[in-house]
């Protein structure tokens, strides 16, 4: 589709104003392919990555049809407080000049505080489901006037366990109402979701290889799991991020590999969901600010955040869902810019990496440097013949899963 200004959708002139002043000039390919059949009042099943502005693709026609009569209008369900308060951020900024309240709903947070901007009356929340089933529970949120229900990163909700919560707070919200669900990716469950709570859903899809692939330069380098941590510097020293995200599978583990970077003077912080909610948003805030350069994060911890400039993502360990490798990369490459992910895998790891090239139609090429030895290689001259002690996976060569 050719790149169109916002002005063409005919927007209110408060809402075009805000979002120039947002740094908003051409809609992206999820907004410009969305925007129509929101506008319509249309149901939306939108495939996209965290990055490629998809909060904007529902907000927009959200703020654009708002009424002016009380009670909460728009409820966008979320899967993590970051994104909760991501999308209520984005909210005021693009309604500042409609009079535009909105609130952020999430567990772990001042009930008191979110008592207060209910009251105030916010027309707009951001929920994650089980503190917003609290509220209502408690009958501070009603949905009875709702005209638009957002479910943002629905294939995260199902990941984290909210299958039961969205099904009842659907259940709970009027049946005349627009419904909008985004995803990265578009699982049996999502799509089934779509099937049985919407009503001839437009279907806007981004295929997940044009999302991860055309901006993303992706390679894996082997190596043993006891030198992962000698690899992650010598790709530091070689590439020198401006701003990275390094991820690992375990609280426990982002902890530890933290420790060991500052201790060798690198500026690096952990962040997961065992931190307190006050110290979570001060690390991301000294990240975005430039106060330190490396993010260790886990998959729940970095799902919806916001951070611009991620130059590199570097898969300290290589995630067992494939599908979370899409989210992951979607850190780098936002909005067009080309970015950087490299992962490491070990020779335990064979599985997941084909797991993940299936997912997104591409072979990630093998990578080593002269100056660091990578795992054992297949093929080598051995004294006595040995059954195969590596099997080749595309580009680079793991042992089996299992195998010793």
């Amino acid at each position: 589709m050719e790149e169109c200004a916002f002005a063409e959708f005919d927007l209110h002139v408060d809402l075009l104003r805000a979002l120039a002043e947002a740094g908003y000039r051409t809609p992206s390919p999820i907004q410009a392919r969305t925007l129509p059949f929101a506008l319509e009042g249309r149901d939306i099943v939108g495939q996209a990555k965290t990055g490629t502005g998809k909060t904007a693709a529902y907000l927009v026609p959200a703020l654009q049809t708002l009424s002016k009569r009380p009670g909460i209008r728009v409820a966008v369900i979320v899967p993590t407080r970051e994104l909760a308060v991501q999308v209520t951020g984005e909210a005021t900024r693009l309604g500042r000049y409609l009079g535009v309240r909105a609130a952020s709903i999430y567990g772990g947070d001042s009930m008191a505080r979110q008592l207060h901007e209910l009251k105030s009356g916010a027309q707009i929340i951001a929920a994650t489901p089980g503190r917003l089933l609290d509220h209502m529970g408690r009958g501070t949120v009603k949905l009875d006037h709702l005209d638009v229900l957002v479910l943002d990163e629905a294939d995260r909700m199902f990941d984290l366990g909210f299958r039961d919560d969205i099904a009842k707070i659907i259940g709970r919200a009027p049946g005349r109402r627009q419904t909008m669900l985004f995803s990265a990716t578009l699982s049996d469950e999502v799509m089934a979701l779509a099937e049985k709570h919407m009503s001839d859903p437009a279907r806007v899809f981004l295929a997940p290889d044009k999302m991860t692939v055309e901006e993303v330069r992706q390679t894996f380098f082997a190596v043993e799991r006891e030198r992962k941590t000698a690899l992650l510097l010598k790709v530091l020293e070689r590439e020198t991020p401006e701003r990275s995200i390094i991820f690992t599978r375990t609280k426990h583990g982002a902890d530890k590999l933290a420790e060991k970077l500052q201790q060798k003077g690198v500026r690096a912080q952990e962040i997961h969901s065992g931190l307190p909610q006050k110290k979570r948003e001060r690390i991301l805030q000294g990240f975005r600010d430039g106060e330190f350069t490396f993010l260790i994060a886990t998959d729940v911890a970095a799902r919806g955040l916001d951070i611009d400039d991620v130059s590199h993502v570097i898969n300290f360990d290589i995630p067992e869902n494939p599908e979370d490798y899409v989210h992951r990369i979607g850190r780098t490459a936002r909005m067009g810019k080309e970015g950087r992910a490299a992962t490491f895998v070990t020779p335990d790891d064979g599985e997941f990496l084909t797991a993940i090239e299936k997912l997104i139609n591409q072979e990630i090429g093998f990578e080593a440097y002269d100056d660091f030895e990578p795992a054992a290689r297949p093929n080598a001259a051995k004294a006595k013949p040995e059954p195969p002690k590596y099997t080749r996976t595309l580009q680079g060569f793991i042992r089996p899963r299992g195998r010793r």
